[in-house]
């Protein structure tokens, strides 16, 4: 009698336990997801409003089971779409930049087979990878807009300006060299008692 009270005691432990573990489990999956989400709210919140194609706020609808199913595939292709909006208005964008879009849609289809039979566990693994990679490429889109840093790569192409004007590349020490001999020529023409020849 009390041998069996005591297996069914330690039965009992053993279910609290594994319960204990899967909440812990399902917090540790959410807590990651919802900075994943913060990170996507953050890059949409730093693109001015009119290169938005998706408010920074509807990327918390993805928390909605079954809905995030679509909407996952939405948001990828609307953050793609504002960062290279914002990227294009402040003069920064690159030929061949997709702006996570390749790897976010990848992640969510390899996401789609993870409930098929033997292979299904292979592809919630490349799922897994490729939304770490995306999810780094966004944070580093995200950290460029807030640095408002501007740069330059070997392979950038010149960009024109709103008006249509081409925009020139101006180096760090241009101000150096700039002749300063027109200002003084300048300052001469506007003034009335300029130096003038004495005449005997």
């Amino acid at each position: 009698m009390l041998s069996q009270f005591a297996q069914r005691r330690n039965a009992d432990s053993e279910w609290a336990l594994l319960l204990l573990v899967g909440f812990a489990l399902i917090a540790v999956v959410l807590l990651i997801g919802i900075l994943f989400l913060l990170t996507l709210h953050k890059a949409l919140a730093r693109c001015r409003p009119r290169n938005r194609t998706m408010e920074p706020a509807m990327v918390w609808l993805n928390l909605i089971p079954l809905f995030n199913l679509v909407w996952q595939f939405i948001t990828v292709i609307r953050v793609a779409e504002s960062l290279k909006q914002e990227f294009r208005s402040r003069g920064w964008s690159r030929r061949g930049v997709d702006y996570g879009y390749g790897v976010g849609i990848a992640a969510c289809a390899l996401g789609f087979g993870g409930w098929i039979p033997v292979i299904g566990p292979l592809l919630s693994l490349g799922s897994l990878i490729c939304g770490i990679v995306y999810w780094v490429k966004i944070a580093g889109f995200s950290g460029r807009l807030a640095r408002g840093a501007y740069y330059y790569d070997d392979d950038e192409d010149d960009e024109d300006d709103e008006d249509g004007r081409p925009r020139r590349r101006r180096d760090e020490d241009d101000e150096d060299d700039d002749d300063d001999r027109p200002r003084r020529r300048r300052r001469y023409e506007d003034e009335d008692d300029r130096p003038r020849r004495r005449r005997d």
